[in-house]
């Protein structure tokens, strides 16, 4: 493993743990403050500037050491060499590979067969584990404390029922994928075999059969550039409204909108 391959590991390790502290301190200040609401002192702020500097105070070493890692890496061009080179889709080179055989053989087919298998079997997976998780959202008995303590204890309750059902639902896709993936490298090695043998028998595909029947064809050159012009206008586009609404003013009105919304309207007050 090269210096650099250890200080780009190195730098992303310290971001995720840092990451992984704010969220904690978040947490942390939002439970102590809640139970300080329920002892009797309802008023109270249960995240102030006093709070959140005390908490950030431990992990501003941290924050600094990442700014100066990240200031090194630009300064000494240290970067991923694999971050510029285009991601490898499975799937369309499944569909480029395919589109080149006249007849699927049977092991084609049976790998087809089994990815649609995959495909609605994880998913089906996935909506299963949502089930639970729509029964217990739905259900206000789940939700009918209405102080403060009994919201904590209802949010607490909420997040220990989900996690688990989401993280079984998530496997099922990531598992099915997985194995979908594999199922496409096998069809695709059985399309290599098939195509040298419909090579050696003569038999070709005409190649405009091939790019009619791929989709990375299928968009003409011209209104791809138009796609790629559409969305750099609309990013620019965002970008300045973003600006001009962090100057009028209009970032301090969403905030206390959203405040009054999660105060109010939702009962959190």
């Amino acid at each position: 493993m090269t210096k650099r391959k250890i200080f780009l590991l190195v730098q992303s390790a310290l971001c995720l743990l840092i990451a992984v502290l704010l969220a904690s301190s978040a947490i942390r200040i939002y439970l102590e403050g809640s139970a300080y609401q329920a002892a009797g002192h309802p008023s109270e702020w249960i995240y102030s500037r006093e709070k959140v500097a005390a908490a950030l105070g431990p992990i501003l070493p941290l924050v600094l050491a990442s700014v100066v890692m990240t200031v090194i890496g630009l300064v000494r061009d240290i970067r991923d060499e694999d971050a510029d080179q285009p991601v490898q889709d499975a799937e369309l080179a499944q569909k480029l590979i395919c589109a080149r055989v006249f007849e699927p053989s049977e092991d084609m087919a049976k790998e087809r067969a089994l990815q649609k298998k995959l495909q609605i079997g994880g998913r089906a997976g996935f909506a299963v584990c949502m089930v639970p998780i729509l029964f217990y959202i739905t259900n206000a008995a789940h939700f009918a404390q209405a102080d403060a303590e009994g919201l904590d204890r209802s949010i607490l309750s909420l997040i220990a029922f989900i996690v688990p059902w989401t993280v079984v639902g998530l496997a099922c896709l990531i598992i099915t994928t997985l194995l979908q993936a594999q199922s496409m490298q096998r069809e695709q090695s059985a399309a290599s075999a098939r195509i040298k043998e419909e090579k050696e028998a003569g038999i070709r595909k005409d190649p405009e059969a091939v790019k009619a029947e791929s989709a990375l064809y299928r968009t003409a050159p011209e209104t791809a550039k138009r796609r790629v012009l559409m969305r750099r206008v609309l990013l620019v586009a965002a970008v300045c409204f973003i600006v001009a609404g962090f100057f009028n003013g209009t970032m301090k009105d969403v905030l206390v909108k959203a405040i009054r919304i999660c105060t109010e309207c939702v009962g959190l007050g």
